[in-house]
């Protein structure tokens, strides 16, 4: 768990929870924020993050990832929702698709934060969900076409023979042998699966594939 702090008597400080597991990302933000007034708590999952909540008597704003170990459910985010009544949730994520975020603004959720913003942006959004208003990207609005998280995660022809063959169980040896590339190249498009698919190892990678319609 990480914890920042900042003094600011003129500035009301903003207790924060944010709950995703994308380590470069969290961290950054996790520095960031504190120093324009933020008490930022962070939990790499759900059950910590619903922990914080319920010791902390809940926070101004809670961020939470829809796509952690496994995707969020409608119900999961409902329980954060109903956890942290006294103050605002957020999706926080460029993996929600418009059909997910019109459900989550149904039961209560207060926008969404997309990460491709500038910390600056966010920093701005997290300010109006804790001043009481919801915050959603202008292009939500204007595309009505949704996108699937699997289609969100984009993964190459290439990539997806690899992760294929993991489903199969094959080692990196019999994958170099069946797709007739070398096993730098096999260890390679292991690991950019990995990352997109923000898994731990490559069995983990297949199983999030199953879960989000990848495999």
């Amino acid at each position: 768990m990480i914890n920042a702090s900042m003094a600011n008597e003129e500035q009301k400080t903003i207790d924060l929870l944010l709950i995703d597991n994308h380590n470069l990302l969290v961290e950054l933000l996790a520095k960031y924020l504190p120093r324009v007034a933020f008490n930022v708590t962070v939990t790499t999952n759900l059950e910590d993050g619903l922990k914080e909540i319920a010791s902390r008597g809940g926070f101004d704003v809670v961020l939470v990832e829809v796509l952690l170990d496994s995707p969020l459910t409608l119900n999961d985010i409902t329980e954060v929702v109903e956890a942290n009544a006294d103050g605002g949730v957020v999706l926080f994520s460029d993996n929600a698709t418009k059909t997910l975020l019109d459900q989550s603004l149904a039961v209560g959720v207060m926008g969404l934060i997309p990460k491709s913003l500038p910390l600056r942006a966010v920093s701005s959004s997290i300010n109006l969900v804790a001043a009481g208003q919801c915050f959603v990207p202008a292009e939500y609005f204007i595309n009505e076409t949704d996108t699937s998280i699997s289609d969100k995660i984009a993964l190459k022809p290439e990539e997806l023979d690899v992760l294929k063959k993991l489903e199969e169980g094959y080692s990196n040896k019999e994958i170099t042998r069946a797709l007739d590339i070398s096993e730098s190249t096999v260890k390679m498009r292991i690991r950019s699966l990995t990352r997109k698919l923000n898994a731990k190892n490559r069995t983990h990678a297949v199983i999030l594939a199953r879960q989000l319609g990848v495999l």
